[in-house]
């Protein structure tokens, strides 16, 4: 079996469940060759993939949660600063208090109402044409509406973000040289006007809330505001785009499965927003750094050596899920990782939620005979999993 799990080729069509299904039998701390660095070790199985997610001690988030290192020849927009993401305890600890009350389950129900508008206004905007790329037209302006909304920002602009994270998240190769530092700058760029608006204007927003903020008597900095800014609108979209769009996909693919969905909407809404998370698994991977000499699986980690969860693995692993590759919407419990685990769980899942169930909910009740009518495209990154575009022709429900 070729193991690549570096080339974004390996990753277009969706994860390389082959390849994942030969390393968790196989050999499940792998160790993977990297043309341009060390090396990493890719983990593959649900129990290691949990485990390591809530060890922080043994298996931190510094100095990056990506696999290549930082490069110090690259433009460093953010000076010392770091993104939460970034960060252990108890650091990560105090930033994340910043904005978690914000992203409960509670403040997020709230919201409720607000989520379900967009989600029509989403649909009154295509419905009558009876085609839309499913992608740019409907599962990323959810994400980028709801965060702009957060942050006080106006809804267009939310979606011009979004076509940033597209380019911040692709591999290098797939672009010109320096895209994705120019997206970079271009939303710090974008992340400093609304510090010089929220500061002379403040509201009960999110982002003027962060700025006024206080950690030990001290208010964020710029560059920390503007990484804290560009996690949440990264971050904001990333599953709920790439779960929607490519969760359509894979029901189009299961008529039986979209059939029992229709069936009964409300009913089965919950079960297939998991089971999708699971089946879809919209991040790939994340990066943690061996803290202390440790035995994984009979294998000897040393200190500095890079390991990588691999969650799409974890998501298809047959000691935990019966049939892992088959959908089954009502698959009870579902104990998937789409969402990581430990003191990194993604901050705003109880959002993810309410807008995946928001617009699947919107679509499956206004569309039928929903097909794709031209070619898929994929973004090209071993780092996040989904389609960019995905055109399909539909009849409006009367």
């Amino acid at each position: 079996m070729n193991i690549d799990l570096l080339s974004p080729k390996s990753f277009k069509g969706g994860h390389p469940h082959d390849q994942y299904d030969w390393l968790r039998e196989h050999d499940p701390v792998f160790w993977h060759e990297e043309p341009e660095g060390p090396g990493f070790w890719a983990v593959t199985t649900h129990k290691d993939v949990y485990d390591i997610g809530r060890n922080a001690a043994a298996f931190s988030s510094e100095p990056t949660i990506m696999i290549q290192d930082p490069d110090p020849k690259q433009a460093n927009f953010s000076g010392d600063a770091k993104m939460m993401l970034m960060m252990d305890p108890p650091e990560h600890t105090t930033y994340r208090k910043l904005i978690s009350r914000e992203f409960t389950q509670g403040p997020a129900k709230h919201y409720t109402a607000r989520i379900e508008e967009l989600a029509t206004r989403i649909l009154d905007a295509v419905i009558e044409k009876g085609e839309c790329d499913f992608v740019s037209e409907i599962a990323g302006e959810m994400p980028s509406f709801v965060i702009a909304d957060l942050m006080g920002l106006p809804l267009n602009d939310g979606r011009e973000l979004y076509k940033l994270t597209e380019v911040i998240h692709s591999a290098p190769e797939s672009l010109p040289e320096g895209a994705i530092a120019g997206a970079v700058l271009k939303m710090f760029e974008y992340g400093q006007g609304v510090i010089n608006d929220k500061r002379a204007n403040p509201g009960e927003d999110l982002a003027s809330k962060l700025l006024a903020a206080e950690m030990d008597g001290q208010k964020l900095t710029d560059a920390e505001f503007l990484l804290f800014f560009m996690l949440l609108i990264d971050a904001g979209g990333d599953t709920t785009r790439n779960l929607v769009a490519t969760g359509m996909y894979e029901l189009l693919k299961n008529p039986e499965q979209l059939a029992l969905l229709q069936s009964d909407v409300d009913k089965h809404l919950p079960g297939a927003r998991d089971e999708l998370l699971r089946f879809t698994s919209p991040v790939i991977y994340m990066r943690r750094t061996v803290t202390q000499n440790i035995e994984l699986r009979g294998k000897s980690l040393k200190t500095g050596d890079k390991v990588v969860l691999y969650y799409g693995a974890a998501n298809r692993d047959r000691n935990v899920f019966a049939n892992p590759h088959q959908m089954d919407i009502t698959r009870s419990p579902n104990k998937h990782l789409a969402f990581g685990g430990g003191h990194h769980v993604c901050l705003g899942q109880w959002f993810a939620r309410l807008e995946i169930d928001a617009i699947l909910r919107e679509v499956l009740q206004r569309m039928s005979d929903i097909q794709v009518n031209g070619d898929l495209e994929w973004m090209p990154s071993n780092f996040i999993s989904g389609l960019t575009r995905m055109p399909v022709q539909f009849k409006a429900r009367v």
